[in-house]
């Protein structure tokens, strides 16, 4: 479009430049005649005059023949006087009962959103020096909505200074509605759209099929549709053909189509059966890349998976090994006491992250564990470790769906193992039984509480704060700091029990 009006323009302008020569030589003769009578019927008649004033009339015939073949008009304005050309007011449709003047009349024929740009966009035009082309909507006298597009160009004085702006002006209504607009929107558009018929053949194809499949418009409509299709893709396509009713508002699918070059493309389609011509009109998109990028993905992610998994599996199974050799070494010196406690600690700690790095790697997010079902699990190992036939240990965990990332989860878990340890050890009931029980609920929007503790006699107060810090209050106090908590023991609750506060790093629940 834009090609068509430069070429226009130009063709208008080199006749305009002519004819203003002409009109500038009709002004100098008419003045001479009138300064100088004598002179001028010496030198010039009436018959030049009349000669030169039939070829302006002739070129303004002309150009006005050009606006009419090419239905475009032109139009000036100098900021404050609107003038217009024959084919102008013919698209406009302008009465020629109209009493108020032509900028009344424009102002008449645009809405209100229009109005309020123009303001703005004569602001603009006063001081840019740049051509440019804007379209436009208007409601003629007689009714009809026209879609115009407009050219605009500075008018500049001999000082260079903008006094005003012209163009051209085009009706490109039937380019946007009716079958025109319909067929510019088919062949232009950069998806596939087709429609075809039920006996397997496209009746009308977009050019965007020949440009991906290779085909001519003529291959592709002379034979069945089921032969561009990848053998594989046949059957699958035949089913859903099958399916089309007509009362399903869209079906979608996807199948391959095999290039005249070999190749394979992917294509997704939208498609709706028309119930009255028993057509289907199809808009489809070639998705080869797309899905190519996807797979890709899914399949880095997949190594990525494989590879957390595999890290959290090995780190497990050198936890275990480690495990091991303390007992080994924990046997071999079996009558020192108080080395085989502190083997036997330091293999209750590393048994419990082992658990953690094994729950990841079972777990379908690796990123996050649920914490609950962590808890049972480490406290269910703990007890077991320590089951006796003199006295039962029970325990009770009362949790929220609350999922923690692997910084947080080692560290509680540690933690976890510390307080129980000490429970089971020391926290019986006069008969020697154990009951622990753990709480963990949310906190205020970002936190998470944990209540911890059992209902033994033997409960020691202000344990955290001992001058006589064991290794595990140390480790405890040195945990709480990692995951930014604050932890306090509970003394009117009866027994040894501790509630922590920390952050929700994760900030995930359900």
């Amino acid at each position: 479009m834009n090609t068509e009006l430069d070429l226009l323009i130009l063709e208008i302008e080199k006749t305009e430049t002519k004819l203003s020569s002409f009109r500038k030589k009709v002004f100098e003769l008419k003045s001479f005649i009138e300064v100088d009578k004598e002179f001028s019927d010496s030198n010039f008649n009436n018959d030049d005059l009349n000669e030169i004033q039939h070829r302006i009339e002739e070129k303004d015939k002309l150009i006005e023949d050009t606006e009419s073949f090419f239905k475009i008009g032109r139009w000036s304005f100098d900021f404050d006087n609107l003038e217009w050309s024959a084919e102008t007011y013919r698209i406009f449709e302008y009465p020629e009962d109209y009493k108020g003047t032509l900028r009344e009349f424009y102002m008449s024929c645009v809405d209100e959103k229009t109005a309020a740009r123009l303001k703005e966009q004569g602001r603009l035009r006063r001081q840019s020096r740049e051509n440019s082309v804007r379209n436009q909507v208007i409601i003629t006298p007689l009714g009809n909505k026209k879609l115009l597009t407009f050219t605009t160009n500075p008018i500049l004085n001999k000082s260079g200074e903008i006094v005003g702006i012209e163009g051209l002006v085009k009706d490109i209504t039937n380019r946007i509605t009716g079958k025109n607009g319909l067929d510019n929107f088919f062949n232009l558009s950069c998806d596939l759209h087709c429609i075809a018929s039920f006996d397997r053949f496209f009746l009308k194809v977009s050019p965007s099929w020949v440009k991906l499949l290779g085909y001519t418009e003529e291959e592709l409509l002379s034979k069945s549709y089921m032969e561009f299709i990848h053998p594989d893709d046949v059957h699958k396509t035949y089913e859903k053909i099958e399916v089309f009713d007509g009362i399903t508002s869209v079906y979608q699918f996807e199948n391959r189509y095999i290039t005249k070059s070999g190749e394979t493309v992917l294509i997704s389609w939208n498609s709706q059966l028309d119930p009255e011509t028993q057509l289907l009109y199809c808009t489809a998109r070639d998705i080869t890349k797309s899905q190519m990028a996807q797979d890709q993905l899914l399949s880095d992610l997949s190594s990525k998976d494989l590879l957390l998994r595999e890290i959290h599996h090995r780190v497990k199974n050198n936890l275990q090994i480690i495990s091991s050799l303390l007992s080994l070494q924990s046997g071999a010196n079996s009558e020192e006491k108080h080395l085989v406690k502190l083997y036997q600690d330091s293999q209750s700690r590393i048994k419990s992250m082992a658990a953690i790095h094994e729950m990841f790697y079972q777990s379908e997010q690796l990123d996050k564990i649920e914490f609950g079902k962590y808890m049972e699990k480490l406290i269910g190992d703990l007890i077991n470790t320590f089951a006796s036939e003199e006295y039962t240990i029970d325990f009770t965990v009362d949790a929220e769906t609350v999922y923690v990332n692997l910084d947080n989860a080692i560290p509680l878990g540690l933690i976890i193992n510390e307080v129980v340890t000490n429970s089971i050890k020391h926290g019986g009931d006069a008969a020697g039984n154990v009951r622990i029980f753990v709480k963990m609920k949310t906190f205020l929007d970002d936190k998470l509480q944990l209540t911890i503790g059992d209902t033994g006699v033997n409960g020691i107060k202000n344990v955290l704060d001992s001058s006589d810090e064991t290794l595990g209050v140390l480790l405890i106090n040195s945990l709480v700091d990692q995951i930014d908590g604050k932890i306090e023991q509970m003394n009117n609750c009866g027994g040894t029990t501790f509630q922590l506060i920390f952050s929700d790093k994760l900030n995930i629940k359900s």
